[in-house]
């Protein structure tokens, strides 16, 4: 046996076997549980290694094993090494020894056992077959969702192996997909159930298999390419970046189309837009699901009662029992809280459907779940969650009836979108124990909860908090008390701006495409409609009190409610929802359009800057703690655009130059666009919010 180890790596984990009849056995192996990071000068080894083999005049054919879990190095060391002038002539030195493997016409293939991505997922493309071993075996390249192109030949690849609109959905989504998946759209060549079989395997097809003869003299079939172009988003940078090298492969080929991609992977891994996604989506959630799972205060939660069994209080009550506690759902008659408890029932349903839950889980869910209409049986709760209608009377009053029978180290929270923690916490004997847990709707997709401390609350109720937003699975954002907290109050100015501009004379037409083009999922009218426009109404009369702005727009929502226009659930709002048809824009007769409308481009900059401004005044005034918060909590809680990286990150990635200008010539459209004193400062000193990953706020001085 002739074993060669790979210059600085473990001799176990690479190898070299040159078996009867010129055949090369490869093995990448970890025998380790955790995966093993994969680096770039370690990837461009490996295939030094398979560029040596395949041209060895005694190699015929040439097989390498994948075995054991592997990911690709850290991203943040990887931003860190682009600033060195040998990252760039590595990713050279990687492309042509790509071109080199691609030219060879020999017999090649690849098995692997686990899930593939980034590195190992392109290593898996260079090969003839590409052969899935065992169930757990997935590809993808899940850093397309921070905004990372793959790379290293991988579009080249994947549009010589897979059809052109199998391969665009591997690009765009970043999903990571099954065998049953891969062997549908010709990602693998076959499926092994077990490594046993790998040998007969060989024995069987290297025989027929013909070479993989070389791709880089092959021009890629386009058709249909016009549309794929056409209907990709527009929205992003890394979509501008993926549609750009795709419009390549209609007019170029082979090693120079190899040569932009790869170019392409270093601009877009440079771009300020694509470090805000990784520091938010990569290293800042991970960090805030941390901050849940590793709480200082362990809070063994045996009992939850949820006190509400709407929508909400019915999506916390599914969320608990699913993670294994027993849940007192209440509400003021049986009938109500067993309506709550079909929320868990109708999911649960679903999940089986989707194949992503067992059949006989759910009895067991559902048997974690009481509803109760009496108070007494909260008895011993260790965590009581109110998810009553927003109103501060009606909050009081469950607060006093209830307190009594939480255990003397559990925790009071109260799940409101808006009603200022501290004064709620009045109600309670110790306002230490008492916190806001917002959750978001509905709760068991929407990941984040916003934990919001009161003037009294102590450290280790928001321990306790964090432990059991943690044992939830969600991700927590941490901020201080204000009224409408955060997230809550960023989107009441994104809802606001919609309306202003309604109200100014623009179409509703072109305020809705507004917000899709700059990003958002819903534009803000229809979410109007969606909360419903008395809530609304409701919301703004909760607020201590409201600027000329927030006057002019509860007035004109008053004024649609009394005309019977509530929303989607009435039939008619903002839209027009006629039965069994598809919902209409509805014009109101007593608003003028303007004869001179604003640019595209003003509607979705004011949507945009709008929120973020309010949320750099949450930043001053101390609501929010840290950026990172901000940004986590605006794109998970309210859907501000992801390619920005969060409100905080568009500030940095637009440079306070141009987002203070951009606002003073928005300042013509009211209250909201008002710049802080300190914003102006911080212009000036040519502030930056972070420092690639690192944050700068606080300032030393503040």
């Amino acid at each position: 046996m002739d074993n060669q180890a790979i210059s600085g790596m473990k001799t176990e984990l690479i190898s070299i076997h040159k078996m009867e009849q010129g055949v090369f056995e490869l093995r990448l192996i970890n025998p380790d549980k955790q995966p093993k990071e994969i680096t770039l000068k370690e990837l461009k080894t490996i295939l030094q290694k398979i560029g040596q083999s395949l041209a060895d005049s005694a190699c015929k054919s040439l097989f390498l094993i994948v075995e054991g879990a592997f990911i690709d190095g850290d991203l943040k060391q990887m931003l860190q090494a682009r600033k060195d002038v040998s990252f760039l002539k590595l990713l050279q030195d990687i492309e042509k020894l790509i071109a080199k493997i691609l030219k060879v016409e020999k017999v090649t293939s690849v098995f692997y056992d686990q899930p593939a991505t980034g590195f190992i997922a392109s290593l898996l493309l260079l090969f003839g077959n590409r052969v899935a071993v065992g169930s757990k075996a997935k590809f993808g390249f899940p850093n397309i969702q921070v905004g990372v192109l793959p790379g290293q030949a991988v579009v080249f690849n994947l549009l010589h192996i897979v059809k052109l609109e199998k391969a665009v959905d591997l690009l765009r989504t970043g999903k990571l997909y099954t065998v049953s998946e891969l062997a549908q759209i010709g990602v693998i060549s076959d499926h092994l159930q077990s490594w046993e079989e790998m040998p007969a395997w060989l024995e069987r097809e290297t025989k027929k298999a013909r070479p993989q003869g070389s791709r880089l003299h092959q021009v890629i079939q386009a058709k249909g390419m016009e549309e794929v172009l056409e209907n990709l988003p527009k929205n992003s940078l890394y979509h501008d970046f993926l549609l750009s090298v795709l419009y390549n492969a209609t007019h170029i080929f082979g090693e120079a189309f190899i040569h932009q991609e790869q170019l392409s992977y270093y601009s877009l891994l440079t771009a300020k837009e694509t470090i805000a996604r990784i520091r938010t989506f990569h290293y800042g959630i991970a960090a805030a699901k941390q901050l849940a799972e590793e709480s200082e205060t362990p809070f063994e939660v045996k009992k939850v009662a949820v006190i509400g069994a709407g929508m909400m209080g019915g999506g916390i009550a599914y969320e608990a029992a699913r993670a294994g506690m027993n849940v007192v759902l209440k509400d003021v008659d049986l009938a109500s809280a067993e309506r709550g408890k079909s929320y868990s029932e109708r999911v649960s349903s679903k999940l089986i459907q989707l194949g992503k839950m067992k059949q006989e889980d759910k009895p067991k869910l559902l048997e974690r779940i009481l509803a109760t209409e009496q108070v007494e049986d909260l008895d011993g709760s260790d965590i009581i969650v109110e998810a009553v209608f927003e109103d501060k009377s009606l909050k009081a009053a469950v607060v006093k009836e209830s307190q009594d029978f939480l255990k003397m180290n559990g925790v009071f929270a109260s799940n409101t979108t808006s009603l200022p923690i501290s004064g709620l916490a009045k109600q309670f004997d110790d306002a230490s124990r008492f916190i806001g847990l917002h959750f978001f709707s509905p709760v068991d997709r929407m990941a984040l909860v916003e934990v919001i401390k009161g003037k009294s609350t102590s450290q280790e109720t928001l321990q306790k908090a964090l432990n059991f937003v943690g044992k939830l699975q969600k991700t927590p954002i941490v901020v201080n008390d204000g009224p409408a907290f955060f997230t809550s109050r960023i989107f009441f100015n994104y809802l606001l701006e919609g309306i202003t501009m309604l109200l100014e004379g623009i179409s509703m037409e072109r305020i809705e495409a507004g917000a899709r083009h700059a990003g958002f999922a819903v534009g803000p009218l229809a979410v109007l409609d969606e909360i419903s426009l008395p809530l609304m109404v409701h919301v703004y009369e909760q607020l201590p009190e409201m600027n000329h702005s927030q006057k002019r727009v509860y007035n004109y929502l008053q004024e649609l409610v009394e005309e019977g226009r509530l929303g989607r659930k009435v039939g008619k709002g903002f839209y027009d929802y006629p039965e069994g048809g598809t919902k209409t824009y509805w014009t109101d007769p007593e608003l003028e359009i303007l004869d001179v409308q604003i640019a595209d481009k003003d509607i979705q900059d004011r949507l945009l800057a709008v929120v973020a401004l309010d949320s750099f005044r949450c930043l001053e005034e101390g609501v929010l703690e840290q950026p990172i918060d901000g940004d986590i909590g605006s794109v998970l809680g309210i859907g501000y655009p992801a390619h920005t990286g969060g409100v905080i990150s568009y500030i940095d990635g637009i440079g306070l130059q141009e987002f203070v200008a951009l606002c003073d010539k928005f300042s013509q459209y009211g209250d909201e666009w008002e710049v802080p004193d300190y914003l102006r400062e911080l212009k000036d000193q040519q502030y930056t919010f972070y420092d690639c990953f690192e944050s700068n706020w606080p300032l030393a001085d503040s």
